[in-house]
């Protein structure tokens, strides 16, 4: 019970001695002015305390952190220097107090955090020194571009000034302490890595031969860059390990047409529907993501494949309707022998010298084989110059874009 009346007392003096601080004819209104006349001094800095969602598709950022200003109020009376130590205040000194009217350009909602009572804290630095504190959670519109997904890096942009004031009223300077995070954040979030960074103050000029002056702006920078190994793991390796399967046709026998065409056309499915389930999961875009790159080379590979089995067939085809087509006139010139050389025996003397252009190996019939074996061993040698190319050129292909692809995205 002594412990509660005590507690009670020092409560009621801190109220008491918080409301002797202001002048009777103290205006919250009305922004403290130094005896020179220059602008008055806010100091800010945030922290950020936990990095909760970062949704893509409303391409924002939920986070909470906290978020303190520091700036001198002359206008305050019996602040004894206290060691250079700051002493804390009810929050009830807040309802009486100038406070600056500093915002966020790109929240799109901001919530105080409550339990009792609000979170937060103002604290006097004697003699003038006024340090207010909160706790805040801020939803961050996050403009973001994801031509280089699974690859990107998120930029998101924190922008604070004042409302009301121009930068001849209010310039805003960085406490100590800056922009930071709490290395817990990075564990907070699973598929990405957190960089603060913060730029110098400047002004903001909100428009050409406007009424509005510039405006003293501070500038932080969240960088969220993806971590992309599980998408090397679960998409990448399996579809090119896909496309390397329907490689493995290429040292099949040609005859085998089921077997080649049964594992090139299984691959281009597989590799087909990776593309479906991946854009369901990535963001929805009107341009080509890396993702959709890295797929669509891999099918465009599978296909070259795929054609140049049909390429191999072709040419076989044309093998088997040539063996074929020389059956029948072989048989022809060889029956128009045999009948030319018996008419000739029966109506000639035996010693009546044969017509050479029938029987001589130099005639249209020799030339007909002669030319048949040549363009046989034309096909061939194309079979093979096929079978070399897919074996040589379309990896080659691969390995080239590769290099390409690899260059460009993680540079």
């Amino acid at each position: 019970m002594r412990a509660f009346w005590r507690i009670f007392l020092l409560f009621g003096a801190g109220v008491a001695a918080s409301s002797q601080l202001l002048p009777d004819d103290y205006q919250d209104t009305q922004e403290p002015t130094p005896l020179d006349g220059s602008p008055i001094v806010v100091e800010i800095s945030w922290n950020i305390k936990g990095v909760y969602e970062v949704n893509f598709r409303e391409m924002s950022v939920l986070l909470a952190m906290y978020f303190r200003m520091q700036w001198r109020e002359p206008r305050l009376k019996g602040a004894e220097p206290n060691g250079g130590a700051a002493v804390p205040l009810h929050s009830q000194f807040l309802e009486r107090l100038w406070l600056p009217d500093l915002y966020i350009h790109e929240a799109r909602d901001i919530t105080s955090y409550k339990m009792v009572e609000k979170v937060e804290g103002l604290y006097l630095t004697p003699p003038d020194t006024i340090l207010y504190s909160t706790l805040l959670q801020l939803k961050l519109a996050c403009p973001m571009f994801f031509a280089k997904y699974p690859f990107d890096v998120q930029v998101c942009t924190m922008t604070v000034s004042s409302y009301n004031f121009g930068e001849d009223r209010l310039l805003l300077q960085w406490l100590p302490l800056g922009v930071s995070a709490d290395p817990s954040v990075n564990m907070q979030l699973p598929n990405y890595d957190l960089h603060v960074t913060w730029a110098n103050i400047t002004s903001k000029v909100w428009c050409l031969n406007c009424t509005f002056d510039p405006t003293s702006m501070g500038e932080a920078r969240l960088v969220l860059a993806r971590r992309y190994t599980a998408h090397l793991l679960t998409v990448y390796l399996p579809s090119a390990l896909f496309v390397a399967v329907a490689w493995a046709s290429f040292f099949w026998p040609a005859d085998v047409i089921p077997g080649r065409t049964v594992l090139i056309i299984t691959s281009l499915l597989t590799v087909i529907s990776m593309y479906a389930a991946v854009g369901q999961k990535s963001p929805e875009t009107s341009y080509l993501k890396a993702v959709d790159v890295w797929l669509f080379l891999c099918i465009v590979l599978v296909v070259l494949t795929l054609f140049q089995y049909a390429v191999i067939i072709t040419i076989k085809r044309k093998q088997k309707e040539r063996t074929a087509g020389q059956i029948f006139p072989m048989k022809t010139v060889n029956r128009f022998r045999r009948n030319t050389a018996e008419d000739r025996g029966r109506d000639t003397p035996s010693d009546t010298p044969k017509t050479p252009s029938l029987i001589s190996t130099d005639g249209p019939a020799a030339a007909y084989e002669k030319g048949e074996g040549r363009h046989a061993i034309r096909l061939i040698q194309y079979e093979h110059l096929v079978e070399m190319v897919g074996k040589i050129g379309i990896p080659l292909i691969f390995a080239l874009s590769n290099i390409v692809y690899w260059s460009y995205y993680l540079s």
